[in-house]
């Protein structure tokens, strides 16, 4: 948060001196028909069957490299990911519970009496491979407390009926607990929560935080409360805590999946040196051929608008940025791999940047851009937010394009690259038509999105993601400029 405002003074107090710029008038450069011709040509070959779906870790994946870093020397940008690299490699990891029934086991032991848990325990360690407990004192929530202490949780274990794990979850993040001991009351309610434990969630190799989880069976629920008995208290630290005077152990089986997986990175160097930054930002990644129910004759997960539109965007949108002369900062071009995953290959770049965050002056993220016809208006996902908003506006009126609200900014805000930037005070914003028409959006988001029929061979409208391009071809000038947009960057 403190980023964020930071970030948010700096590009304000520029603000008065980029109004005062003149926004240049669009270069001379290539038509909309020959932009949507190299459109076609690159989301065709990123998006065909022998792309496999793009997913991280596959064949598909090195292909799809080997393409990027091809395309970026074509345009003149130099290895960006540091050391000379062009990649920036990094490690995904699943863990999910066992499938082998008693495989998990538990035991609550108050003073020399122990109870077992394991009747139809599923558990599961997302952070550690490691995931045995031992000597972790048990506790409850005190219902007179509103919130938990930070780390008020640490090493403990705190018991959570399964009713009121959705509105309690939010609240474990900063209190750190050692585990969540989840409990249940009914059948349908272990199998319900059950479901959710065990699908497990792919998250970056780096990342050891979150609290084991040990669902209960209702048998092993009933079982712990009779541990605990009627000797429950509050906590004396005053921690929002009550104490139950009661210790876990258990051993945690585990099944682990790995995926070796990289961000592809490019980069100019500015003609000012310590300018700063423009980043442009696209997923690569799509899900491979798990698209539809087994039985489909089609299962293959193209990806042609999501997000082939994107990369070809981001590529096009560079070269024709770079034809109109030397910029006065860098650029980075960025096509990041696990979107799909969670963000996590932009929770990589910002975990390990290639240059200091806060030396970013402008972040453009492009995504699912192939929706809208020519003459559509143009959102900004993240209008508000950042410092961007009156060079953004300047840039689209000498472009004559029209910026539009959009009632979809807070359900879509935080499901896209930019976010994972933005939360850490990078001033990022998505800029395009396809949110800007509600009703063509939510057509491809209920007939194509995340199945099979995203796929170039069925067509692909490429009107408003060919005048996003040239437009995107302008911000990047603009915001490279310290001319046109002095705030920006250390």
């Amino acid at each position: 948060m403190i980023a964020l405002s930071r970030t948010i003074a700096v590009g304000a107090a520029a603000l008065s001196l980029a109004a005062c710029a003149t926004v240049p008038a669009p270069q001379t450069g290539p038509s909309l028909d020959m932009v949507e011709e190299r459109l076609a040509e690159d989301i065709g070959t990123l998006a065909a069957d022998d792309f496999g779906g793009r997913y991280p870790g596959s064949e598909g994946e090195a292909k799809t490299q080997r393409w990027l870093i091809q395309r970026y020397s074509e345009i003149g940008l130099q290895p960006g990911a540091g050391e000379g690299d062009w990649t920036q490699d990094f490690t995904l990891v699943r863990r999910q519970p066992s499938e082998e029934a008693g495989s998990s086991t538990a035991t609550a032991t108050r003073g020399s009496r122990s109870v077992s848990l394991s009747q139809g325990l599923i558990a599961v360690d997302p952070g550690r491979d490691d995931a045995n407990l031992a000597d972790v004192p048990i506790v409850g929530l005190d219902p007179d407390s509103e919130e938990l202490q930070p780390r008020s949780l640490v090493n403990r274990a705190v018991r959570v009926p399964a009713a009121e794990l959705p509105r309690l979850f939010s609240k474990f993040e900063a209190a750190a607990p050692k585990a969540l001991i989840v409990t249940t009351q009914t059948a349908e309610e272990y199998e319900k929560t059950a479901g959710l434990i065990s699908r497990g969630r792919w998250r970056l190799g780096s990342d050891t935080s979150g609290p084991a989880v040990l669902l209960l069976s209702p048998q092993a629920s009933a079982g712990l409360s009779d541990a605990i008995g009627a000797n429950a208290k509050r906590h004396p630290d005053g921690l929002g805590l009550i104490a139950y005077d009661t210790i876990l152990k258990a051993s945690i089986a585990q099944k682990v999946e790995r995926i070796e997986t990289a961000n592809v990175i490019g980069r100019l160097p500015g003609r000012v040196p310590g300018a700063g930054t423009v980043v442009l930002l696209a997923h690569w990644d799509h899900l491979g051929d798990d698209c539809g129910p087994p039985d489909a004759t089609d299962r293959l997960c193209n990806g042609a608008v999501d997000n082939a539109s994107g990369l070809a965007v981001m590529i096009e949108a560079v070269r024709i940025a770079l034809q109109g002369g030397p910029l006065d900062r860098d650029v980075i071009v960025l096509a990041t791999s696990s979107e799909e995953l969670g963000l996590l290959g932009a929770k990589a770049f910002v975990a390990d940047p290639p240059v200091p965050l806060p030396t970013i002056a402008a972040a453009f993220n492009l995504d699912t851009m192939a929706i809208a016809p020519r003459g559509t208006p143009v959102v900004v996902l993240g209008a508000g937010k950042t410092a961007l908003d009156y060079g953004i506006s300047e840039v689209a009126r000498v472009q004559g394009r029209e910026i539009v609200s959009s009632d979809l900014q807070d359900a879509f805000l935080p499901r896209q690259d930019g976010w994972a930037l933005l939360v850490e005070g990078v001033p990022a914003v998505l800029v395009s038509s396809a949110l800007a028409d509600r009703a063509d959006f939510e057509s491809f988001m209920g007939s194509d999105y995340h199945r099979a029929s995203d796929d170039p061979a069925r067509g692909v409208e490429l009107g408003g993601a060919a005048e996003d391009t040239l437009l995107h071809a302008a911000l990047i000038r603009y915001f490279a400029s310290l001319k046109t947009y002095p705030g920006g960057g250390d």
